[in-house]
């Protein structure tokens, strides 16, 4: 794994009209990503993963305009470009479902550990195997 962070959520539609918010959804994006990343942009194939822990039952954005903000404010700086990622794994869940916590990460635990919603990025390195669906 390169990098793992946590922003307050809830994220910020690519297809918004306020793009001010947007813009500063993006910045803090990029300032949560910065406090833990301080390396030159990673190069190669990249894993992308994205949970959105959000309130109630139904996710506040489709996937697609969720995601892309959030790639988008690490470019440059995480990783060179987001053509990198080659496997990408996003997953909208309630901060109120049940889940197994035994063996997660430990950012990802503090985070929910507070009851708000919140998005867990993970970056690390693609596999190099892909077993296609049976």
């Amino acid at each position: 794994m390169h990098l793992e962070f946590v922003v307050p959520g809830p994220p910020v539609s690519y297809q918004t009209n306020d793009k001010v918010n947007l813009k500063a959804w993006k910045a803090s994006v990029l300032a949560e990503a910065r406090k833990v990343w301080t390396r030159a942009p990673l190069t190669g194939r990249l894993k992308f993963l994205l949970i959105n822990f959000h309130e109630g039952d139904t996710p506040p954005l489709d996937d697609d305009n969720r995601v892309k903000p959030i790639r988008d404010a690490l470019n440059t700086v995480v990783y060179g470009d987001d053509r990198q990622i080659r496997y990408s794994e996003t997953i909208q869940i309630s901060i109120d479902a049940p889940v197994k916590l035994r063996r997660a990460s430990a950012v990802l635990l503090a985070a929910y550990s507070k009851g708000d919603e919140f998005l867990y990025v993970r970056i690390e390195d693609a596999p190099t195997v892909i077993q296609l669906p049976g």
